[in-house]
């Protein structure tokens, strides 16, 4: 078994090297603007509209302390008569289990346009 790894690994590896340099030096005779006109997406589809609602929650709003104070900002609205306390409390849990209930509070307070995407001004509504 051991002489299998020590010649069998280093040829494997040395084979995917050559076979991927020998791709990336193949000239298309299509460009690149031809294959994206020519794939049958809508221009409008390929265009960047912001991250998605579950990655706004867990990596802007969550993974941040001043992503977590925007995020209670932003409760002030839904949330009346309670206390502070309450509020941070809630914020902190829903940021700590991460789950379903956090994209759903996303959504229903940053994405005003209910397209599943948080673009630049639905992001600066809050700050």
């Amino acid at each position: 078994m051991a002489m299998l790894n020590s010649g069998f690994i280093p040829m494997l590896i040395l084979a995917l090297l050559v076979v991927t340099v020998a791709g990336r030096a193949l000239k298309s005779n299509v460009s690149g603007e031809e294959l994206m006109q020519n794939d049958g997406v809508d221009r409008s589809l390929r265009e960047y509209s912001g991250p998605s609602v579950h990655h706004f929650a867990r990596h802007s709003l969550c993974n941040h302390r001043f992503g977590k104070v925007r995020f209670y900002r932003a409760l002030q609205k839904h949330f009346h008569n309670i206390s502070d306390d309450m509020k941070i409390t809630f914020v902190l849990d829903i940021c700590k289990r991460r789950d379903h209930m956090l994209t759903k509070w996303v959504q229903e307070i940053f994405d005003k346009d209910g397209d599943g995407y948080i673009t630049h001004f639905e992001r600066e509504i809050f700050r």
